[in-house]
């Protein structure tokens, strides 16, 4: 029976011109498939960095490894695979406990010792490859930058326009764009002669009336959410704090750094903590003034001040702040006041000047209140919170299962290398081998130690943050148990601490011409609370029809 077989290629963005293009890659791996008469499933394939071990393409060829009958995964080199020996050989190992070998077109490993050995030095060198890469890339843009060029791509600030030569390119207006620019600054400090100084939101609006071309609306590449000559406030935001203006564009900004959390894998984003350099750290790089430095300070000075006044405005508590979504386009909700003693909850794209949904506004009180009606009626079983958290925990361990077996891979790689390590201290005592030799070997075992333990404590550190251990049950348990009797009279403190520790969470939607929320939290699945009976282009409506559709039922064993 001929074996059951699947790609997987892999390219970075700065491999993309050093034959690793993934069609090349494809089409290697289907002539090396076709050559050992395998049966070809499937290609996983992706423009993602090999040094993390989390990657979108990489983890669906894991679930489709878990669920499909396979037998080997194809490669075009082991440097596709993973740019870091120890991934490299977790990734191997990982598919081996499935029976998945993973077999390379260029490069033949026997399963003996020396082509284990063989396979090392391979990965070593893709793992140092990949370093100096790095290191040359960053050094490389620097010194554009210190050279008086700039790295924006095909993406320049607004309002200007990249020329460019071969390895070099700098800024130069777009008379257009820099009008646009000069407008905004004066509509917002000035305001446009028919009155005083404009908000974000007016000048978006204004700009939007006129159909003025946005950069998305010109290149195909920039992704957009609305139609042509739609600006939002955000984009104004943008144009109001970028000091490229003023004759200064500059360089290495941010910087990302290692603070040992796990992150979603998403290209192009780094492995780390993206924070902002220190500004002596800075490049900078003339360019073409647009707007001079005192017009650019006011209006920094006018948005710090707004800022600070923002707060002051703020006349209610908003139980269900940052905790409500719409059914129909998912964005966020806030709270708003509109009259004395009465407040709605909102889109935040409400005062947007494009609207892209027509959901209405909520009556905040009667959010509330169905609410927290609702998480009275389950705080007041505790069973059904015990019930309801152990069932939570037994399904975050199954779903955790694939991380878990990960972590005994690794767990059993750091002991194999301290077992190494340890017998190089006998070697070293016997003297049959050179000194040099061995702290070579040495230092290459400590640094795959150090790697496994960082990826050891990643994990670790990520399952402790998904699963509740039993004292936050026992917490949440006992919280619960104190508080139950004063519900009634729970301040609005209290009132949120229960909706954080239990992570409330609703939905807000139109239903057969009725207002409604679908709310879950930690103990109970998703319950439909009705609101009101009024038409949904109403903005008012009657108190609650409808507090709790039914008790909370018990998770079935």
């Amino acid at each position: 029976m001929n074996k059951r077989s699947v790609i997987y290629a892999r390219v970075s963005t700065d491999e993309q011109t050093k034959g690793y293009s993934l069609n090349t890659q494809v089409d290697a791996c289907k002539q090396y498939a076709a050559d050992c008469g395998y049966v070809l499933l499937m290609t996983f394939s992706e423009d993602y960095s090999g040094a993390t071990i989390d990657r979108p393409q990489l983890n669906a060829l894991r679930d489709f490894a878990a669920q499909e009958p396979i037998d080997v995964i194809i490669v075009y080199d082991i440097d596709r695979l993973a740019r870091k020996s120890v991934y490299q050989a977790l990734i191997e190992e990982e598919f081996l406990r499935l029976g998945v070998t993973v077999e390379y077109v260029i490069g033949q490993y026997d399963n003996s010792d020396e082509g284990r050995l063989q396979k090392q030095i391979r990965a070593s060198i893709a793992e140092y490859e990949k370093a100096k890469i790095l290191e040359r890339s960053k050094r490389g843009k620097r010194g554009k930058a210190q050279s008086g060029f700039v790295i924006v791509g095909s993406r320049p600030p607004y309002g200007y326009k990249t020329i460019t030569e071969p390895h070099k390119s700098w800024l130069e207006v777009d008379e257009e764009e820099a009008q646009i620019v000069v407008n905004v600054f004066n509509w917002y400090l000035r305001g446009d002669g028919d009155s005083g100084p404009m908000s974000m939101n007016a000048i978006a609006k204004k700009l939007t009336e006129m159909r003025v071309i946005t950069r998305g609306d010109k290149h195909g590449h920039i992704y957009k959410k609305y139609e042509p000559g739609s600006w939002a406030p955000e984009m104004i935001r943008h144009i109001l704090k970028n000091e490229t203006y003023t004759g200064t564009w500059h360089y290495g900004k941010t910087k990302v750094i290692d603070d040992g959390k796990v992150r979603p894998a998403r290209p192009k984003c780094g492995f780390g903590k993206q924070v902002p350099r220190s500004r002596d750290e800075w490049v900078g790089v003339p360019v073409p003034v647009i707007i001079d430095k005192e017009t650019f300070n006011l209006a920094q000075a006018r948005m710090k001040f707004n800022l600070a006044q923002a707060d002051r405005h703020l006349k209610h508590e908003y139980l269900l702040a940052r905790r409500l979504r719409c059914a129909k386009c998912g964005f966020t909700y806030q709270g708003r006041a509109r009259k004395k003693n009465t407040y709605y909850y909102c889109k935040a794209t409400e005062r947007r000047p494009i609207k892209r949904c027509d959901m209405p506004m909520f009556r905040g009180r009667d959010v509330d209140d169905a609410v927290w009606a609702w998480l009275v009626n389950i705080i007041q079983h505790p069973e059904y919170i015990v019930a309801g958290l152990q069932d939570r925990q037994e399904e975050q361990g199954r779903s955790n299962q694939a991380l878990t077996a990960r972590l005994e891979l690794i767990e059993g790689h750091i002991a194999e290398n301290e077992k190494q390590l340890n017998k190089l201290l006998d070697l070293y005592l016997s003297g049959d081998f050179e000194r040099d030799m061995l702290s070579e070997r040495r230092a290459r075992l400590e640094e795959n130690i150090g790697n496994l333990r960082k990826e050891q404590a990643e994990i670790s550190s990520f399952l402790e943050q998904l699963v509740l251990s039993d004292a936050q049950v026992e917490d949440i348990r006992l919280f619960c148990e104190t508080i139950k009797d004063v519900l009634d009279t729970a301040t609005f403190e209290q009132k949120r601490q229960v909706l954080e520790m239990l992570d409330v969470r609703g939905t807000l939607a139109i239903e057969d011409n009725e207002r409604v929320i679908y709310v879950k939290c930690l103990v109970t699945p998703q319950q439909r609370l009705s609101l009101l009976t009024t038409s949904p282009s109403s903005s008012t409506g009657a108190i609650a029809t409808m507090t709790c559709a039914s008790l909370p039922t018990v998770p079935s064993r």
